[in-house]
């Protein structure tokens, strides 16, 4: 998987090396991490949120909590899972905080989310028209697992469940979106 601004992605190792260095008090190396998932972030939350400037804010909320509470990272799951975790829940927040009336314009944002998101993120035509039918947990999950190629495991992780209620969610998200005419010619694995 690349990483962000066209950097040679970071290893696994790389990534724990630096989470220690900013856990010993070490602010300059948060950067790389900035660099390595700004990108990916900001893509989730634009599905997440359906606007590019309600995402751009969110993604600097996060990489504030991050470097924040990066001390509370235990090595249990991978920084990628954590961080992701982070997003979910402040995506989640932010969605429960709108009002009724907004949702009213639900079909307007999803078209102006995918004209925004578009230009900055080539992601999957399909998944994009799917998304906009679903929960917001639902739509977490989808991106998660088909625009990121995430584990079920590391779903797991991010969402708060075990790996197999994971992969059962994204089975029964397939099976009803299975109908949708996007789908039609094959759609999701």
């Amino acid at each position: 998987m690349a990483s962000d601004n066209n950097h040679e992605p970071l290893t696994e190792a790389e990534i724990e090396r630096i989470i220690t260095q900013i856990q010993d008090g070490r602010q300059e190396p948060f950067r790389l991490l900035v660099q390595q998932y700004q990108r990916r972030i900001h893509v989730y939350c634009c599905h997440m949120l359906g606007q590019q400037q309600e995402a751009e804010d969110a993604v600097q909320e996060i990489f504030i909590k991050c470097y924040q509470h990066i001390g509370r990272y235990r090595k249990q799951a991978s920084f990628t899972a954590w961080l992701y975790r982070i997003s979910y829940n402040h995506c989640i927040n932010l969605l429960k905080k709108r009002n009724a009336w907004y949702k009213v314009f639900s079909s307007y944002r999803q078209q102006q989310l995918h004209d925004e998101c578009s230009a900055d993120y080539n992601a999957n035509a399909l998944v994009a028209d799917v998304l906009v039918q679903l929960s917001s947990e639902d739509r977490s999950l989808l991106l998660l697992r088909v625009v990121d190629e995430r584990s079920y495991e590391e779903i797991g992780q991010i969402i708060g469940c075990k790996p197999a209620t994971a992969r059962k969610k994204y089975e029964r998200i397939k099976k009803k979106a299975k109908g949708h005419p996007a789908l039609a010619n094959g759609g999701i694995r």
